[in-house]
């Protein structure tokens, strides 16, 4: 859907009482567009909630060139890790400390991530010679937007999540507090979320993931 779609929603809706809600037409003034930028921000938030608890975007990046406690970039999208693999298929540990020393080297790999858009490998694989390319399959930032003709690739099954959780950011930044109205669009953006999980409405049909990644037959 186009932001402007989501807008139209939210204003007539969720926060319909509130000044955010003032958002003009086709030629907003200064203050009708200081709304819109408001909204559009609180729409962004509640979108990237939403990548956080359901995964939505995946995508796969290649540590090359491996060794016990190298640091290696990854990209600026990344979220958090669901799994990690060596190219011969073998599962590599996430965050898992411990150790496994054989003759002073440590056989227990794991990819640890210990500063923003930073993998740090520790141990050596057990293999002759060892793999040194390890997959990371990690949930990616959404796209942030600006614009009210720009487009959120987000299934309409998650669309009262999002509503709920912009009716609570905005009420909160009015009332200051997280009682009454806000607490009650937080409460109800817990239930959406708690609704698609038990009804199983994830739906992942048109969201990204890299070429590589679908060779792999990871979707």
């Amino acid at each position: 859907m186009l932001v402007s779609d989501y807008l139209s929603h939210i204003t007539k809706g969720e926060v319909k009482q509130l000044y955010l809600s003032d958002i003009g037409t086709t030629s907003p003034n200064a203050t009708q567009q200081a709304n819109i930028d408001i909204l559009i921000t609180y729409i962004n938030e509640a979108n990237l909630e939403l990548h956080k608890h359901f995964g939505l975007i995946q995508k796969e990046y290649v540590l090359t060139n491996v060794t016990n406690n190298t640091l290696h970039s990854i990209p600026t999208d990344f979220l958090y890790a669901v799994s990690a693999t060596f190219d011969d298929g073998r599962e590599v540990a996430i965050n898992d400390e411990r150790t496994n020393f054989i003759d002073d080297i440590d056989y227990n790999v794991s990819v640890l991530f210990p500063a923003p858009f930073k993998a740090l490998v520790k141990g050596l694989d057990t293999m002759s010679p060892p793999k040194d390319d390890i997959s990371i399959v990690y949930v990616s930032i959404p796209p942030v937007v600006t614009l009210t003709t720009d487009f959120i690739d987000l299934p309409q099954v998650y669309n009262e999540a999002l509503y709920n959780y912009v009716a609570y950011k905005a009420h909160a930044s009015v009332k200051g507090d997280m009682k009454e109205e806000n607490n009650t669009y937080y409460l109800r953006y817990q239930e959406s979320l708690r609704n698609i999980r038990l009804l199983g409405m994830v739906n992942s049909d048109n969201l990204d993931s890299n070429v590589k990644l679908t060779d792999r037959g990871f979707v």
